[in-house]
């Protein structure tokens, strides 16, 4: 409980009914940056979103060298701690391959010596992709304003490269963040044709996708991936067994639900592109 009492102080920790959203900035360097810092990041990143205040009263006295507290106008509080350790077990390690940012080789995540335990309850007046969104500015804002190597985001399965982040987050809309919301685990069929499965879309109140394409599909995979994963993330609730959906307004692509192939125990809506 130390770390609890030390990261909430005297306030009351987020109601059980609050859903809390957290992620993990990993650091080159054992530092925690200013309170300053991040709410000009912020206001860069989301500058139309839920501002954050810059001090409550007179200032936070709740904030220290370890834990950064910052008010939204909303009334809830983000809270931003230095953990002066490596993400253990290699759980951040092990997330990378899972990140759009990594696919191809593009990026490997460099070694970390601390990270910043990054977490925003929600009361609930938000909608999950406004509240994810709403993170995701935050998360940002952290990363720009630290020495970042990665981000860790533990939800969404996956660990995403710093610009890679920034970048997405800055860009309007569901189709960019969602790359950041969930990972994708590319696998080879049986039958040659290769499927990727979302990690994240929990989040959101929804299943994960399974998507199957052939080889004549494969270069257009991860658009069409994340675009039926934006699409059902706006629509707000899964798409109905047997429904159809496209890359085209003439293209009928049936829905099915079938068993998780990491966890048999969850079913996941798939769908074939030829």
């Amino acid at each position: 409980m130390g770390f609890f009492n030390r990261l909430f102080g005297k306030k009351k920790p987020p109601r059980d009914d609050a859903a809390v959203d957290l992620a993990f900035v990993l650091l080159s360097s054992e530092q925690l940056p200013s309170a300053e810092e991040i709410v000009r990041c912020y206001r860069q990143i989301d500058p139309g979103g839920d501002d954050i205040c810059e001090s409550e009263g007179d200032g936070d006295k709740s904030s220290s060298d370890e834990v950064l507290l910052l008010p939204f106008e909303s009334k809830e509080t983000a809270f931003v701690a230095l953990m002066p350790v490596a993400v253990p077990n290699g759980e951040a390690e092990e997330g990378a391959q899972f990140s759009v940012s990594s696919l191809g080789g593009r990026w490997t995540l460099p070694q970390h010596c601390a990270h910043l335990l990054v977490t925003l309850p929600s009361a609930g007046r938000l909608s999950p992709v406004e509240r994810l969104s709403r993170f995701t500015s935050l998360l940002a804002a952290v990363v720009q304003a630290s020495d970042c190597v990665g981000v860790y985001w533990g939800n969404a399965g996956a660990t995403h490269e710093p610009e890679f982040f920034i970048s997405a987050a800055r860009e309007v809309g569901v189709v960019p963040r969602i790359m950041l919301w969930t990972g994708v685990s590319i696998a080879q069929e049986k039958d040659g044709r290769h499927s990727l499965l979302s990690l994240g879309m929990k989040q959101l109140d929804l299943p994960d996708l399974l998507l199957v394409v052939s080889e004549s599909s494969r270069s257009s995979a991860i658009e069409t991936f994340f675009d039926l994963l934006a699409y059902t993330a706006n629509r707000g609730e899964p798409l109905p067994e047997g429904d159809t959906v496209g890359r085209t307004a003439e293209e009928k692509l049936p829905v099915h639900y079938v068993p998780s192939p990491v966890d048999s125990s969850k079913k996941v809506w798939r769908v074939e592109v030829a």
